[in-house]
């Protein structure tokens, strides 16, 4: 068959850093394609190359592949898948439980009821993860009269050869998640060892006397656990602890390495009745006896046989037994309590965008109000200006009225002016010339004179 696995995080390889559901779908992914399916994973574009953008994208992609049936190990993205094709969803974490440290229970509350409502089959890590959801089944329509769900527990990696340090070495990895407290636990460790080895974290926040180192790509995490002496596996008591089955239990079977762990824990008891580590001793017995190689060594060997009691192989036989299938869906009443809480989400977002409106109404009509203030002020301006300018234009007017009328009379006076300096002209000339007159006149008397003068002597 064609089966579609969705998940989030970048698939385990050489050099690459996983999540816990990469691993849990590399896993399932692997075990289907060895019973002959024809398998492909899809994560998202931020992960994997080739990944999906968003919802739409997601059921696209899903539809193009045309599976037979859907394995999503992330419960986020099943409600988008339903309409596709069969959906398994894995709820092999107890999100809503972890949600509570986190301070997003609501928001995870509706994705996780939305994610068993879409479902057609479960898939549960451990009976206690079962009897975890039960209830939220219950709401979703399921009938739990029976048993519902698959339990397929997480598989132990077929891990590096183990390789006994030189020096004693106390490991504790994982994620920095809060609902995990290691407190109390590496203090302890520090304090038994004396000196006589060392405790080593890995993406852990440092803590005294502690070698930390950042997280690793899965493979160099793997080769860690091989050459450590023991696993420190004990946190803080809280339920998301003895609910869990972790991926870092597994890998620390999976390279042999002993647990120093609780009987809480949902492996607790087949750690005991396998001797695969400590569980009912006392922090500071468990780790002196892990000093003994002998005995050590006899619990790494146990660890190994119990890491391979749960290779995918096993765990996974009743995956490989799925028939797909729609299920029945009986009356639930989550699904009328979510029409409700929809239908009261959207009268109540009306009401917010109505408030919301009023208000951008009653901030635009003040809008409105300051600019027809301005256009009156504005408008008020523009005739005072207007009279202004008719006021300059008049005088203008009378002022080129007096003045051309001042200027011409100017001209008519520069012209009288001019004919009266032609006739003053004019007289002057005669005068001149009858004064010329005169002195020829004058010349010839006197010269008379002089000679009638002449002659009287």
């Amino acid at each position: 068959m064609r089966v579609l696995i969705v998940h989030h995080g970048s698939l385990p390889g050489p050099g690459r850093f996983c999540s816990g559901g990469a691993l849990r779908a590399k896993a399932h992914a692997e075990l289907l394609t060895g019973a002959g399916h024809q398998v492909r994973c899809l994560a998202r574009a931020q992960d994997e190359e080739g990944g999906f953008r968003s919802p739409a994208d997601l059921r696209r992609l899903a539809t193009m592949f045309e599976p037979d049936w859907i394995l999503c190990v992330a419960p986020s993205e099943a409600p988008i898948l339903r309409p596709v094709a069969p959906l398994v969803v894995d709820l092999y974490a107890p999100r809503l439980l972890e949600a509570a440290w986190e301070e997003c229970q609501e928001e995870e509350a509706g994705r996780s009821l939305r994610a068993v409502a879409a479902a057609d089959e479960v898939l549960f890590s451990n009976p206690r993860q079962r009897w975890f959801w039960l209830g939220i089944l219950a709401l979703s329509g399921w009938d739990i009269r029976e048993f519902p769900g698959l339990l397929v527990p997480l598989c132990a990696p077929e891990g590096p050869p183990r390789q006994a340090p030189e020096r004693p070495r106390l490991l504790m990895g994982g994620q920095p998640w809060p609902w995990q407290d290691p407190t109390e636990t590496l203090e302890r460790a520090v304090r038994a060892l004396q000196g006589q080895g060392e405790v080593v974290t890995v993406g852990l926040p440092e803590h005294p006397g502690v070698r930390a180192l950042p997280s690793l790509p899965y493979d160099h995490w793997l080769e860690l656990c091989a050459t450590s002496t023991v696993a420190l596996d004990r946190y803080a008591p809280n339920p998301e602890r003895e609910l869990a089955l972790s991926f870092r239990q597994m890998d620390y079977l999976g390279c042999g390495l002993p647990l120093i762990s609780s009987p809480q824990v949902v492996i607790g008891p087949e750690l005991l009745e396998w001797g695969a580590g400590w569980v009912e001793e006392s922090l500071e017995d468990a780790v002196a006896a892990a000093l003994d190689p002998v005995l050590c060594e006899a619990r790494a060997e146990a660890a190994a046989a119990l890491g391979r009691h749960y290779r995918k192989e096993r765990v996974g036989a009743p995956l490989l037994a799925y028939q797909p299938r729609r299920r029945e869906r009986g009356p639930s009443v989550l699904r009328d309590s979510l029409r409700f809480a929809a239908a009261r989400e959207r009268a109540e977002g009306e009401r917010l965008r109505r408030e919301e409106a009023e208000r951008e109404v009653q901030a635009k009509r003040g809008e409105v109000e300051g600019l027809h203030l301005q256009i009156r002020s504005l408008t008020s301006a523009v005739e005072a200006s207007s009279a202004a300018v008719a006021d300059v234009a008049a005088f203008r007017a009378e002022t080129v009225r007096v003045l051309g009328a001042r200027l011409f009379g100017e001209q008519a006076r520069a012209e009288q002016l001019a004919r009266e300096l032609e006739i003053s002209r004019a007289e002057l000339a005669k005068k001149d010339m009858e004064l010329e007159a005169l002195r020829s006149e004058r010349g010839r008397l006197e010269g008379v004179i002089g000679r009638f003068l002449g002659k009287g002597r």
